[in-house]
């Protein structure tokens, strides 16, 4: 079993509800908690104010089975900490002080954008051997990737196709799934007004349907017309109320305005075997997927006609179908396993090439 370590969560669990905090890696992180459930690693994750002593859920158990070995320490205590990593995963963005020689050290992103000191420093560290490569997304996020680096960082070190997954045991389709019911469940900023102005459009069409609205807790003010096309759930963590939006809702109109690395709405509605439309050119997601087949990737002004056509003939739940199977074949099981053997396989290329 290999030892990982995700280094830099600057998220201070002290200031989460004590309700959440034991789900908070779970929930909020997923990478290095499904990793240590499927991955066969041993996971350690570093924070800023709990100490190892404080951990939460240290193991996953499902179906009666426990899972995979995930502990926490703090920054510091890793710093002293004299044994043996097989790799560490900078959070985010380099820390130099967090680096450990003769360990194999990764950056895992998922922003759109940066700055140019954390462009510098990670270019600074790759250029120096600290760094080996970064763990992205494909498509669209590795090649803006590769541009925002100045190409300097070679393709094959831009690490994609191992990040977000889903959980497919917990998103699954309900037998009460209706496509009349659709779910806005995302930052506001990233394009609720289209999603509001839409079912506006669909409830003149057809006086079934409504849009089911909620947002993460870091959302503050948010106000939304009172109409009974929808419906707000204000703000919602994660958990089995959250799930069964999901798995209930039979259509999720991701109406992104920018592009975007991935979105866990869209890949959760997928899991849960919804119809999810999302416009062209809007990042990972317009690339990954197949318009027609797993989802709708089309201008929002055709959505409209689309999603009436749609649930009309039937054909909105064949796409669902098609989708949970693609996000079946990409799930975190399958990320989990990728990471595993794609470091397996680095860390003896090192060995054979020193």
């Amino acid at each position: 079993m290999r030892r990982v370590a995700f280094v830099g969560i600057r998220r201070k669990y002290k200031e989460l509800d004590p309700s959440y905090i034991s789900k908070f890696d779970q929930y909020h992180l997923e990478i290095p908690f499904y990793y240590a459930m499927y991955g066969n690693l041993d996971v350690v994750t570093t924070t800023v104010d709990l100490g190892a002593n404080e951990t939460h859920d240290d193991f996953f158990v499902r179906d009666g089975e426990t899972r995979g070995s995930h502990t926490h320490m703090t920054e510091q205590e890793f710093v002293n900490d004299k044994t043996h990593f097989d790799a560490v995963v900078h959070w985010r963005e380099w820390f130099p002080e967090l680096y450990k020689s003769d360990t194999l050290n990764l950056l895992h992103t998922c922003d759109f954008g940066y700055s140019e000191e954390w462009k510098k420093r990670v270019i600074d560290a790759h250029s120096s051997g600290k760094l080996y490569g970064v763990d992205c997304y494909p498509t669209w996020h590795k090649g803006n990737l590769f541009k925002e680096l100045n190409e300097l960082i070679p393709n094959e070190r831009l690490l994609e196709g191992h990040t977000l997954g889903v959980d497919t045991e917990i998103y699954k389709p309900s037998f009460a799934k209706s496509p009349y019911h659709m779910l806005w469940s995302s930052d506001p900023g990233r394009g609720l007004q289209g999603a509001l102005q839409l079912v506006l459009k669909l409830f003149q069409i057809d006086k079934r349907f409504r849009l089911h609205v909620c947002w993460p807790d870091y959302v503050k003010n948010v106000s939304l017309p009172l109409h009974p096309a929808i419906i707000s759930h204000g703000c919602m963590k994660n958990g089995p109320e959250l799930w069964n939006l999901f798995n209930m809702c039979g259509i999720l109109p991701y109406t992104s305005t920018f592009p975007e690395p991935s979105s866990r709405a869209h890949r959760q509605a997928m899991a849960a075997g919804s119809l999810v439309l999302y416009p062209p050119n809007m990042g990972s997601p317009s690339e990954l997927i197949e318009n027609g087949r797993t989802g709708i990737v089309e201008p929002i002004s055709q959505w409209p006609e689309i999603i009436i056509k749609m649930v009309q003939d039937g054909s909105w739940s064949v796409v669902g179908s098609a989708a949970r199977a693609y996000a079946i074949s990409e799930n975190w099981e399958v990320q989990a396993k990728r990471f595993s053997t794609l470091i397996e396989k680095i860390i003896q290329e090192k060995k054979t090439n020193d």
